[in-house]
């Protein structure tokens, strides 16, 4: 599906423009410093490093130099660095992730690609699941998180010491920065929003803009953070905001990292929400994975309100997980990291019969799950009271116990196996329960409307539960009763058919499976000879 880059946008120079603020106050700290060469004198310097050959005068004057032709060896000389020369340098794209688009100069957008070289005026554009990382002449590295927008305005070297300029406009999003020393070279790096700049001389420390609101966090050194109403100094481990037309906040210490205590070393599921330990004072957390401990390329970056470690789906593989709270302010926390394990194919197939908590008479039920592709095999475990009673291999989305299973609790799972991946991770275990068939009844003969019905007796039986009844419906039962024992007497039956019907209940309460609905006839009583009788009365009375 083809991405839709809004334009890239240019901020105004207005709010941006450093000459518009005057002299930034770090610009006073960053003159270079350069110590003195045998046969070095302000004019060859002049020719060699400065942008004219008549700034001799002047660096004579800055630091007092008493013989323009000759300086002594080791002495120490500040140099303004809008003094020196300087060259463009390039910038390498080390890392992209997602979808991120790269527009150069006044070229049109195109998909970034790694390993490509940029230059200045060049952006970058990082979607939803986008990320990349930029790397510096310097050696510092910039990552570009997701819905990001990112501008190189300048990234120049002076001849002199190598001093690295580097300045970036952040006009959506949020970068993580790891930026080199930049000691007493005179160099500078800054990252320009709408809101403040934020100018380090070597530190690692992260910048967020939503266009009016600047938040920086520092992870070791320090940054300072300025605009036209105000400055401030964050120090490791403390974070400051920004907003347009307002003094930078006042530092305050970012949260610490949360526990990850608990989170298991694989997962075989996605996506992942896993819980951790709530960390006080957070209220959302960012889940961070990425190949490999330096998080060049972002592979997953999710934020949810709720103490959960989340990741969206991702193949198998081993990776670096980082995790970390953020506060009320939106200012992210420091980061608890480890190493995570991906294990999540084959998927597991799902399981049909038996259902879940099924009951089934079968001494080797049939035991069936959804097919995947033909190339796969399955492994099937069964087992009870945390004890596998049985394990098979099969290719086949089906399979029967070897043995017969004893009436009881058994669980079983399944999990698929391919061939050149091995096998993938077991799917959710399913319970389901053995039981033995109802009791079938031994019925005798009825004498006079009375008999007493006898059953085999079940193993693991509580008691049992009777029902007989002159339809077999068992809608109006003539008794419906239970016995502690397997038989029960009836008594003043009527004549004609009755159903029989017996249940057993285990120990354990579960009322198994009614027996086979078996029938007998309670025959007519003879017919009484007491009406033969008593016409013979009158007879008998004659003689």
């Amino acid at each position: 599906m083809p991405i839709h880059l809004p334009h890239f946008r240019r901020l105004q120079t207005g709010l941006i423009g450093l000459v518009l603020w005057g002299t930034p106050w770090w610009a006073m700290a960053a003159d270079f410093i350069y110590t003195v060469q045998p046969g070095d004198h302000p004019w060859n310097l002049a020719e060699r490093y400065l942008k004219r050959p008549s700034l001799a005068l002047a660096l004579r004057q800055r630091n007092q130099i008493a013989d323009d032709h000759r300086i002594p060896p080791g002495t120490q000389l500040r140099i303004p660095k809008d003094w020196l020369k300087l060259e463009s340098t390039q910038v390498t794209l080390l890392a992209v992730a997602g979808d991120t688009m790269l527009r150069q100069g006044s070229t049109p957008a195109r998909a970034a690609i790694a390993g490509e070289r940029l230059q200045a005026p060049s952006g970058l554009h990082t979607g939803p699941d986008g990320s990349a990382t930029l790397q510096f002449a310097d050696g510092s590295r910039v990552l570009v998180r997701r819905d990001s927008e990112l501008q190189l305005q300048t990234t120049q070297k002076s001849l002199l010491g190598q001093a690295s300029i580097v300045a970036l406009s952040l006009l959506q999003g949020s970068v993580e920065n790891q930026v080199t020393p930049l000691g007493d070279s005179g160099g500078r790096f800054e990252i320009q929003t709408p809101a403040a700049i934020a100018a380090v001389r070597g530190t690692q420390y992260r910048v967020y803009t939503d266009g009016q609101t600047m938040r920086t966090e520092v992870l070791t050194g320090a940054v300072h953070v300025a605009n036209p109403t105000g400055q401030v100094t964050a120090l490791a481990a403390q974070g400051t905001v920004a907003q347009s037309g307002s003094s930078p906040a006042a530092p305050i210490a970012l949260l610490p990292p949360p526990s990850l205590d608990g989170l298991p070393d694989t997962i075989e599921r996605l996506p992942i929400a896993w819980p951790i330990t709530p960390l006080a004072g957070a209220s959302q957390y960012r889940s961070q994975l990425a190949a490999t401990p330096e998080f060049s390329a972002m592979l997953s970056d999710e934020v949810v309100d709720s103490a959960r470690m989340r990741v969206r789906d991702i193949d198998d593989g081993s990776y670096v997980l980082r995790v970390r709270g953020i506060d009320a302010q939106g200012l992210e926390g420091l980061s608890a990291q480890r190493t995570l394990v991906i294990h999540t194919q084959p998927e597991p197939p799902l399981l049909i019969d038996p259902a879940s908590d099924a009951a089934t008479t079968a001494a080797r039920p049939n035991l069936r799950w959804t097919q995947g592709e033909a190339s796969l095999q399955y492994r099937v475990q069964l087992s009870t009271h945390g004890t596998a009673v049985d394990e098979q291999v099969v290719s086949s989305a089906s399979a029967q116990p070897p043995q017969d299973l004893a009436p009881g609790i058994y669980q079983w799972r399944v999990a698929a196996i391919h061939p050149t991946k091995g096998q993938g991770p077991w799917g959710d275990a399913q319970a389901f329960r053995r039981v033995l068939p109802g009791p079938g009844v031994d019925i005798p003969q009825p004498q006079d409307g009375s008999l007493t019905l006898r059953w085999t007796a079940q193993p693991q039986t509580a008691h049992y539960h009777l029902q007989v009844a002159r339809d077999d419906h068992f809608s109006n039962p003539l008794a419906d009763a239970d016995a502690d024992t397997s038989q029960f007497s009836l008594k003043d039956l009527q004549p004609g058919p009755h159903y029989v019907r017996v249940q057993a209940t285990g120990t354990d309460g579960y009322a198994g499976p009614w027996g086979s609905t078996q029938t007998f006839v309670v025959p007519q009583p003879p017919p009484s000879r007491w009406p033969a009788l008593l016409l013979l009365l009158p007879a008998l009375a004659f003689f």
